[in-house]
């Protein structure tokens, strides 16, 4: 029986994206902690430095059509003009004044709505709704900006760090928002949001100092352009969700002489009755169920290339075998899957089956995409009369 419960070597396996930003945050960390002193000069570096960084951010998640880089370091970039404006026109007093305070209550949400929304490609509408939503939000700021304020309010006077009430609670829940997200998906963007969050809700913090204002937002524009760098190369060639090549990786190695000999074998595998098993049980089961597929397929030819083909479907690649050897290769791992039970919980005991089609390499095929094609349409055939077969091409 295979177990498909959570455990935490799953946990931190799948949270290896995390690795990168949480390794520049805390390098951002203990030098702000290990500085014991600043010159003008060092904070004017890192004020340029944090400015070219979110730009070039912004420019990449724009070019690259990465949404939520270019929304998140909008956001980023809006804050820091916003609270230099009001250390600028309040000096020291600017933790008193409306549109300081007003902001830090909005700044982490904001990021948090731009990761919900925008984690996934939208179309450009869609990011334009969302910079009228933060226009609206500075109008609102600036409105209030004219109004008196308390000086005895909680939500102003009252601080933890340069943080009013508010804001600081709030900020934590984002944050606690951002890492349980981060922890159950574990995918890219998400840990970029987190150590994002966390670096601005450091410069927050932290923003009556200078050094350390400039420094954090720093961190934040650095993680934003890396991850739009790393994410837009990664997720040309990788899927993230299962942590395998996808279809655009088989065209192009398959296609690369250096990579793939002039003979090879696919099997296409479709899981059977797939769209009712995510009904039943929802696409995070379904992830897990392929990844343990995975280690079945693995279990039984090592040496095997997976790639993910469409959700309910991958691309076994055999190199330097023949239709037959890889029909062989194939049966072996039908049958292992038909008669493994996939356990999600004490009362749910799964029985599953693929279907698949082997198809070799032809002198006559123009590239990988016939050799897919062909068992494509010879599968489509099969399965219209049955299931839980392998067929040749």
């Amino acid at each position: 029986m295979l177990g498909l419960s959570l455990n935490t070597s799953k946990i931190l396996a799948y949270n290896k994206t995390a690795l990168l930003p949480a390794l520049l945050v805390c390098a951002f960390i203990l030098y702000f902690f290990s500085i014991s002193e600043f010159s003008d000069e060092t904070y004017h570096t890192i004020h340029f430095a944090f400015l070219i960084t979110a730009g070039l951010a912004l420019a990449f998640g724009v070019i690259l059509r990465v949404p939520f880089v270019a929304i998140s370091i909008s956001v980023i970039y809006i804050s820091y003009l916003i609270i230099n404006s009001q250390r600028y026109s309040y000096g020291e007093d600017y933790i008193f004044s409306a549109g300081y305070n007003i902001w830090s209550i909005l700044l982490l949400p904001n990021l948090l709505i731009s990761n919900y929304f925008f984690a996934e490609e939208k179309k450009h509408r869609h990011w334009s709704w969302f910079y009228i939503f933060i226009l609206a939000q500075t109008a609102i700021l600036e409105r209030f900006q004219t109004q008196s304020i308390d000086a005895d309010s909680p939500f102003f006077y009252k601080h933890i760090g340069d943080l009013n009430y508010p804001a600081f609670y709030i900020g934590l829940l984002c944050l606690t928002i951002l890492f349980a997200k981060q922890i159950l998906n574990g995918k890219i963007l998400n840990a970029a949001t987190f150590f994002v969050s966390v670096a601005v809700f450091l410069s927050l913090f932290y923003s009556d100092n200078l050094f350390a204002y400039s420094l954090f937002f720093l961190a934040a524009a650095v993680v934003e352009l890396l991850t739009v760098l790393y994410y837009s190369y990664y997720v040309q060639y990788k899927d993230e969700e299962i942590d395998i090549p996808n279809l655009t990786a088989f065209y192009k190695e398959a296609d690369n002489p250096r990579k793939y000999p002039l003979k090879y074998s696919i099997a296409l595998m479709y899981i059977d009755e797939y769209d009712r098993l995510l009904k039943r049980f929802g696409e995070s089961k379904a992830l897990i169920l392929k990844k343990m597929f995975l280690a079945r397929i693995k279990k039984v030819k090592p040496n095997v290339l997976i790639y993910n083909y469409k959700p309910d479907a991958l691309i076994l690649a055999f190199k330097n075998y023949n239709i037959s050897e890889c029909f062989d290769f194939a049966e072996d791992i039908r049958r292992l899957i038909a008669k493994s039970v996939f356990v999600f919980n004490e009362n749910n005991h799964l029985q599953l089956t693929v279907s698949q089609c082997v198809s070799e390499k032809k002198r006559s095929d123009a590239g990988a995409a016939m050799v897919l094609e062909r068992a494509e349409e010879n599968l489509k055939k099969a399965c219209k009369f049955t299931h839980n077969i392998t067929v040749r091409a």
